[in-house]
Parts: structure tokens; C-alpha cells; sequence
């Protein structure tokens, strides 16, 4: 199958898009936090680990770490941001399955590769998603005790009311063993979401990497690098062999 035959991404509704250039631009005029620029990197972790540096128009993996981040500076998944699966059913007796839940106790007790996109060109199951899977998902899936989730999150107030439309186009994208491990994040978008999860620039994918009590020891925005794939490779062997530790 080709690339080009491939369902289209679900793409941020065009108000959704006017509003985001509007407050890039009350950011360039200083009207507008410093947070609603989505062309920067945030610093993190108070300057202790060193991060892979970004340019200005830079679409290949940046702001990630060549060690896995301790866990006590490690940024815990927010604990109260629900989800919805993209199964969907007309079917009363099975709509129950259909409701929203909180991710973080999915990620407990496994090492979880969680692939965070937007639906933007570069941000898509068959595009963004499709190059980091490629390459690394496989070998991660090898790892003991591992799974891998997919989570649609878009800043658009518009986007996120309409996820029910969100929902069918990625349900009609991705392979039926996926429905149930495949999200939509529909909720109210918080700083502390967006700083926590990497969410600062929705035309890129954001690839975390989290351990057994959902801690993310490892991140990186943007499309796959040798680099920042081999780093990769070697960290989640690492993490997925680290003793358990649930205090």
C-alpha cells in the first residue's frame, strides 16, 4: 500500500487555525504569554540535564535527553487528564465502552512508548507516528512487559468539541487491534498538560517514553533522527529492565 492511499489525517478545523496564528502573532508583538508560542523550546529540569537543541523551523527530533531523566525529575502523566478510545459502536448495550477514562492507571506496571500527535501534515498516524513506529516500534514491542499508545490532542477549542468527528476519522485509519490502545483527548487544554506532555509545538509528533508508574523518563519532539533513535533504543532496553520501584 502507498503513503498517498492512506485515510487523510484528522487536520485541525480552519478557525481552530485562524485562532492559533492570531496568538502566535500577539506573541511576536508582546501582547501575548510567552506559553503560546509554539516555535521555542521551554527549558526544563532547571538547566540540569542538557536537552537536543532546536532552530527555528526545525521539523527533525529535538529537546530530548541522551539519558534517561531521573524519576525524581521526572514529569509524573497527569493524573486527571481523560481520555477517549476510538472504538465507536451504535450499539446501546456496548456505548458504555465508548466513555471517556482517566489514561495515567492504563500506564502503570509497564513501560509505555506513548506517540502524541495533532493532525497536522507532519503530526499523523501515517505520516509523524508512522516514521518513529518504523523505525523503533518493533524492537520496542520486543522489550518485556511493554505496550504502545496513540493520543490524538489538539489545542483547538473547535477541534476538541467536535472529537466525535476526530473519533470516526481516526477509527476509519487505524487497524482493529488498535481501537482500544489509539485516544482522543477532548478536555480543557492546561498549561501544565502542555508543558508536562511536550505539547508546545502541534505541528510536530511528540514521542514520551514512560515507566511502570508513569513517569516520563524520556521525550522528544519532532521526526525520527539516527541520533535520537539509536538514543532511543538504548534507554527503553534500559528502562524496561529497571527495577521495579513503586514508592
Amino acid at each position: 500500500a502507498r503513503l498517498e492511499d492512506s485515510p487523510k489525517p484528522a487536520a485541525p478545523l480552519l478557525v481552530d487555525s485562524v485562532i492559533s496564528g492570531l496568538k502566535q502573532l500577539a506573541v511576536r508583538s508582546g501582547m501575548g504569554p510567552s506559553h503560546w508560542n509554539s516555535d521555542v523550546g521551554r527549558p526544563y529540569y532547571g538547566g540540569r540535564i542538557e536537552l537536543a537543541p532546536y532552530k527555528k523551523g526545525q521539523t527533525a527530533a529535538f529537546n530530548y535527553p541522551s539519558i534517561l531523566v531521573p524519576r525524581e525529575l521526572a514529569h509524573r502523566f497527569p493524573l486527571d487528564m481523560y481520555v477517549d478510545p476510538v472504538f465507536q459502536t451504535s450499539d446501546a448495550a456496548q456505548q458504555i465502552r465508548m466513555r471517556g477514562f482517566t489514561l495515567f492507571p492504563r500506564l502503570q506496571h509497564k513501560t509505555t512508548l506513548l506517540l502524541i500527535f495533532s493532525g497536522q501534515p507532519l503530526s499523523g498516524l501515517w505520516t509523524g507516528l508512522r516514521q518513529w513506529l518504523d523505525v523503533v516500534g518493533e524492537d520496542f514491542k520486543e522489550l518485556p512487559n511493554t505496550q504502545v499508545f496513540k493520543l490524538h490532542c489538539e489545542e483547538g477549542w473547535f477541534n476538541r468539541r467536535t472529537h466525535q468527528l476526530t473519533k470516526f476519522q481516526l477509527r476509519r485509519q487505524v487497524d482493529e487491534s488498535e481501537i482500544w490502545s489509539t485516544f482522543v483527548y477532548r478536555g480543557a487544554w492546561k498549561w501544565e498538560y502542555e508543558y508536562a506532555l511536550h505539547l508546545y509545538n502541534k505541528d510536530l509528533p511528540v514521542v514520551l517514553l514512560l515507566d511502570a508508574v508513569g513517569y516520563i523518563r524520556w521525550h522528544a519532539v519532532g521526526l525520527p533522527t539516527d541520533e535520537a533513535t539509536q538514543i532511543f533504543r538504548s534507554l527503553a532496553k534500559r528502562l524496561a529492565h529497571e527495577k521495579r520501584n513503586f514508592t
